[in-house]
């Protein structure tokens, strides 16, 4: 887990520069994809109509009904059909997560609700997410600094005690106690004592951890803090639909949740699976394989992201398109392959949305 100073939502928090007049706004969950087209940002539909023109430097993707973007050199919101939310007043701001953002003001971060009204004072050095309804924040402490929880009141349900902590998933949180991880529940006790060198979030009942220091090994534990997958991998990915990518040596495998090689076959890289499907690159090409390890989609694009919601970005010459779970693309490849784009798609949907692990595979 890294440092959360570090962190402070640097992954979500994203910026732009327009103008354009209020209208009603409407927050819905309609799909809106972020692309870039000559270097700006804008969004389109599952269908390839642009909804929202790229006019923007930067921009995040959407999130509660509303992306991040910058107006006259402050950030502010705007909703599915491109209408500004409320005034763009914020020097940096993240995307919103569970009706909650983190905004600053000078040095200090609080937070907003989804009417832009402020929830949290402007008091914290580093401020993460809301999952689960809590979120991690850092104050000082003294000559340094201490992390803990507010509500979404802004209260404190965890005082700052921590030298380091990560957002909740599946009930439990990372939590840094001197040079060591635990695992707190929302109570703030601590369920699983501080023994990791480093500690990842829950998903699918497992998360990652590390032991015996920074050249240690990896494995993964449950929800009381038993090892169910040894410490015997040099590197490792989360679990996500059921399946990690665990490193032995020079060659990656993939796991199920028992621990079990689920394909007789190693890989030069990692990957990750979202419904189903996992991007593989195969002799220079990406395609797609299923997890008994065949290529369903076979291997033709310069690059490839994970599924959501049936569709994947893939780079075709120096294009991004979109396809679906066939292969067909199903948005033309006309805009830019910005890869910081495709990696906060990525980090986003693997970390703060559900798995889609199945019954049979929990």
């Amino acid at each position: 887990m890294k440092r959360l100073l570090g962190l402070a939502l640097v992954i979500l928090s994203l910026c732009t520069a327009c103008s354009h007049e209020e209208k009603k706004v409407v927050r819905d969950n309609s799909l809106r994809l972020l692309v870039s087209l000559n270097g700006k940002y804008g969004y389109c539909d599952r269908g390839g109509a642009l909804i929202i023109l790229p006019r923007f430097a930067s921009a995040s993707l959407f999130s509660d009904g509303l992306a991040l973007v910058r107006i006259d050199g402050k950030d502010g919101y705007v909703d599915s059909n491109g209408n500004l939310a409320f005034p763009a007043t914020f020097e940096k701001a993240s995307i919103f997560l569970n009706g909650r953002a983190s905004v600053r003001k000078g040095n200090l971060w609080g937070y907003i609700d989804q009417s832009g009204k402020q929830v949290a004072d402007y008091k914290y050095l580093a401020t993460f997410a809301y999952t689960e309804g809590l979120a991690a924040v850092v104050v000082a402490d003294g000559k340094g600094a201490k992390a803990g929880y507010i509500d979404e009141q802004g209260k404190y349900a965890i005082k700052p005690q921590f030298d380091d902590a990560s957002h909740f998933s599946e009930g439990l949180a990372a939590v840094k106690i001197g040079t060591k991880h635990g695992y707190i529940d929302k109570s703030g006790k601590l369920v699983i004592p501080e023994q990791f060198y480093e500690a990842a979030m829950f998903r699918d009942g497992l998360a990652m951890v590390k032991i015996n220091g920074k050249f240690g090994m990896t494995g993964f534990i449950d929800h009381t803090g038993k090892m169910v997958i040894p410490a015997e991998y040099g590197l490792a990915t989360n679990f996500n639909d059921g399946v990690a990518a665990v490193k032995k040596k020079d060659s990656w495998q993939l796991i199920d949740r028992t621990g079990k090689v689920i394909i007789d076959q190693t890989f030069s890289s990692p990957t990750i699976f979202t419904e189903g499907l996992a991007p593989m690159m195969v002799k220079g090409k990406v395609g797609y394989m299923d997890k008994k390890g065949k290529m369903v989609i076979k291997p033709q694009f310069e690059a490839g992201s994970i599924f959501v919601e049936g569709v994947a970005p893939v780079k075709i010459g120096e294009k991004c398109g979109f396809i679906d779970k066939t292969g067909k693309v199903v948005i033309e490849a006309r805009f830019d392959w910005d890869q910081r784009s495709i990696d906060q798609f990525t980090h986003y949907y693997t970390h703060f949305k559900p798995s889609s692990v199945t019954a049979a595979e929990k």
